[in-house]
C-alpha cells in the first residue's frame, strides 16, 4: 500500500460552481465508471476526497502504486485541465511518523 494526497486548488474563476464548463467536466467526472480508469493508472483505492469549496482547494487521498501514474490520472481525468495539483507521498501517522521520529532521534 503507497498512500498519495492528490492536493488541488483552482481560480475563483475556474470553479466549477462559477464555470459552467468546468462543471461539466466535473459532473462527467463524477457519473464515470472509474474503475477501468483506476485500474489503468494502478489506483487500489479512493481513501478519501475532501473539498473545501469556498478556499477553491480539495485532497483525494490514494492508495496507488505511483505517483506518475497519478500525475497522467490527473491528465485523462481533467483534473489538471481545472486545478494547480501536488501530488506528495503520505505516511500514516502513528504507523510511519511516530516510529521515525522515535528511530532518528533515539527516542
Amino acid at each position: 500500500m503507497a498512500l498519495f494526497g492528490i492536493y488541488g486548488k483552482h481560480t475563483v474563476d475556474a470553479c466549477p460552481w462559477n464555470n459552467i464548463e468546468n462543471a461539466k467536466i466535473l459532473k462527467d467526472f463524477a457519473e464515470a465508471d472509474m474503475e477501468p480508469l483506476a485500474k489503468k493508472y494502478k489506483i487500489n483505492k479512493v481513501v478519501g476526497q475532501y473539498h473545501t469549496a469556498l478556499e477553491h482547494t480539495f485532497l483525494w487521498i490514494v492508495d496507488a502504486e505511483e505517483a506518475h501514474l497519478l500525475t497522467d490520472f490527473c491528465v485523462e481525468a481533467k483534473l489538471a485541465k481545472i486545478n494547480d495539483l501536488k501530488i506528495v507521498p503520505m505516511i500514516i501517522f502513528n504507523e510511519g511518523a511516530v516510529p521515525g521520529l522515535k528511530k532518528i532521534h533515539s527516542l
